[in-house]
């Protein structure tokens, strides 16, 4: 597999209240990461929650190309699920801090 195109996202995402566990589900509820993969060029996928239950979710993913991962910020698809992400999430995410995370959720093709 040719890695030179490839790129990795990191998205940081503040549980509103700390309710890590909603948004697990809400990712679950809309299998967004499998949407990813199914529509828009990602590789794999994790969404991963710190074990000390402070600080951000990370979410990463491997994408084909940069075009990939464009082309998923913009898909139509993300409109069934960015409300209810606004609404689980504060506006800033904490900075990330070195530790040990879980992984919640996975996704690879």
């Amino acid at each position: 597999m040719n890695l030179e195109n490839q790129v990795r996202s990191i998205l940081l995402l503040q549980p509103r209240n700390n309710d890590y566990a909603a948004l697990v589900a809400l990712f679950t509820k809309h299998d967004i990461l499998g949407l990813a993969i199914r529509e828009a060029g990602c590789l794999g996928a994790e969404l991963q929650v710190p074990v000390s239950r402070t600080g951000p979710v990370l979410v990463t993913a491997v994408w084909r190309t940069v075009e990939a991962y464009a082309g998923w910020r913009s898909h139509p698809v993300r409109a069934r699920f960015s409300g209810d992400i606004e609404r689980f999430t504060e506006p800033d995410a904490s900075p990330v801090q070195a530790g040990l995370y879980t992984i919640a959720i996975a996704a690879a093709t």
